[in-house]
C-alpha cells in the first residue's frame, strides 16, 4: 500500500511541475556555404595561383574516409577542396590545399574527423607533433612519396570546428619548407570558420 501512495504521488508530482526547458546557448554550427568559409587567395602568399576548388563526390570523399555514400548520407556530409600551387618546373614547394567537410553536427563531425585520421594511417601518414592545437581533435601527420628526382613530404594539420571537418595540407620537396608553414594557413583556416560560426 505504501508503495502504491509513493508512486501515486510521484505521478502527480510529475503531472504538475512544468517542463524545464533546455538552458544554454545553442550548439556553435558553421552555415556558411563551403567555398565561402574554405582557405581563400588572400589567405596564401600572392605568387601562388589557384590549381583546384570543387565540390567532392559523394563516392571521392566515402572512399577517402573509407566508408560508404550511405554512412556519408546519415551525417549530413558534404566535401569541398581548393588548392593552391606555386608551380615551377621542377616542381619544388609547394601545393596548399584545404579538404573542407560539413556534417549535421558536432557528433557527426566526431565521427568524421576519426575516419579522416584513421584512413590517413592506413595509406601510410605517421602521425606526429606539430607542438599547436588548432581546433579541436586536433592531429597532425606526415606522408613522404618518393618521385623520380626527389622525395615529396606532405604535412596535413587535420582539425573539427563545431560540425566541421578540415584537413590543410601542404606538400613539397623534403626540405623546402619549414613543418610550421602548414600551422600558418591551418590557423587561418579555423579563423573563417570560428567567423562564421559566432555570425548566428
Amino acid at each position: 500500500m505504501r508503495c502504491g501512495v509513493a508512486l501515486l504521488a510521484f505521478a502527480v508530482l510529475a503531472c504538475s511541475t512544468p517542463a524545464l526547458a533546455p538552458s544554454g546557448p545553442p550548439a556553435r554550427a558553421v552555415r556558411g556555404a563551403a567555398r565561402n568559409v574554405i582557405l581563400q587567395a588572400t589567405d596564401v602568399p600572392a605568387d601562388y595561383v589557384l590549381e583546384k576548388d570543387d565540390e567532392m563526390s559523394p563516392d571521392d570523399l566515402a572512399n577517402g574516409l573509407g566508408i560508404t555514400p550511405p554512412v556519408l548520407k546519415q551525417r549530413l556530409a558534404f566535401g569541398y577542396i581548393r588548392s593552391f600551387t606555386k608551380g615551377g618546373d621542377p616542381f619544388v614547394c609547394c601545393v596548399i590545399d584545404s579538404i573542407l567537410i560539413t556534417t549535421a553536427d558536432e557528433a557527426a563531425a566526431t565521427t568524421t574527423a576519426n575516419d579522416f585520421r584513421m584512413r590517413a594511417i592506413d595509406l601510410g601518414s605517421i602521425q606526429i607533433d606539430l607542438g599547436e592545437v588548432i581546433g579541436d581533435e586536433s592531429r597532425a601527420f606526415t606522408f613522404q612519396q618518393p618521385t623520380a628526382d626527389s622525395v615529396l613530404l606532405t604535412l596535413t594539420v587535420l582539425f573539427r570546428y563545431a560540425n566541421v571537418v578540415d584537413a590543410v595540407e601542404v606538400t613539397g620537396r623534403v626540405g623546402s619548407f619549414e613543418r610550421t608553414y602548414v600551422l600558418e594557413f591551418a590557423r587561418k583556416q579555423a579563423e573563417r570558420l570560428r567567423a562564421d560560426a559566432e555570425k548566428r
